[in-house]
Formats: C-alpha cells, structure tokens, sequence
C-alpha cells in the first residue's frame, strides 16, 4: 500500500510540471480528451522494477525510476502517434480495475491508467493490443535515455 501512495503521490507532482510545459495538443482524434495523461507502471520481478512514465497529451513524459533521478523526455511524433492510436483503443469506460497486487512473489506488474480509467494490466485482455505499445515504450526506456528510440531527453 505503501507502495501505491508514493506511485500516486510521484504522479500527482508529475502531471502538475507536465501541466507548466508546452499546453497539451491532442495527438489525434481518435484518443479522445479523457485519455491523457496516461501512467504507465511496471513494479516487481526478479530486478525488481519500480518504473513510472506519466505520458501527457502533448507528448512529454516524465520517467521516474528505482535508483535514478527522475527525467523528461519528448516522444517522437511517430511514438505520440503509436500512444494516441493504443490508448484510443483501450474501452475505458467499459474496463474492470484489475488487480494491482503481484500474484507471485516476483510477479512482474505492469499497469496503464488513464483519467479514464484503470487501472488495467498491459498482459490482459482488457488492454487490448493497446498494451503492446505502452510496454513498447517501458522497454524502450529501459534502455536509458541516450538510447532510447522513442523518447528524445531535453
């Protein structure tokens, strides 16, 4: 639980300095207005993962993770594209909030939660092939900020 309140706690703060940047565009149509700002969370595992993205509607997004400072970054235009187009896919107003909880003692738990709604799993069905993408851009920056092909660092 404790857990979860710092995860809340670090994306309140996160949107709030999104919301001081560029004003939100909105990626395409199709996202709709109550998408963004999507957090994606991956917690547990045998490294043990504690990694939260905020992705915002205009493309910022704010990495924070176990070990590290926190950084920004800037999709791609293709990657906001991929984003726009998963998280548009996604029913949310029809999904269950998934249990957050590791089923195992190293589970690895990967969410998406939207204003939306959520949370929801990335290996459930309720995602959809939405979660593809937002693992896509977990892994991606995992790789670390020089290498990451998604998310252009400022």
């Amino acid at each position: 639980m404790r857990h979860l309140a710092h995860v809340l706690c670090t994306s309140a703060v996160i949107m709030a300095l999104a919301a001081c940047g560029e004003p939100a565009k909105t990626p395409t149509a199709g996202s709709g207005p109550g998408a963004f700002p999507l957090t994606i969370t991956r917690t547990g595992g045998i490294a043990g993962f504690q990694d939260v993205l905020v992705v915002a509607g205009n493309g910022l997004v704010s990495v924070t993770r176990k070990g590290q400072e926190p950084r920004r970054c800037r999709l791609t235009p293709d990657a906001v594209e991929m984003l726009a187009s998963a998280a548009s896919r996604v029913p949310w107003s029809r999904i269950t909030p998934d249990d957050t909880r590791p089923a195992f003692p190293d589970d690895l738990v990967s969410l998406v939660q939207s204003p939306a709604g959520g949370p929801v799993r990335l290996d459930g069905a309720q995602t959809g092939t939405g979660g593809q993408a937002f693992l896509a851009l977990l892994n991606d920056l995992s790789r670390g900020p020089t290498a990451s092909r998604m998310c252009i660092p400022f």
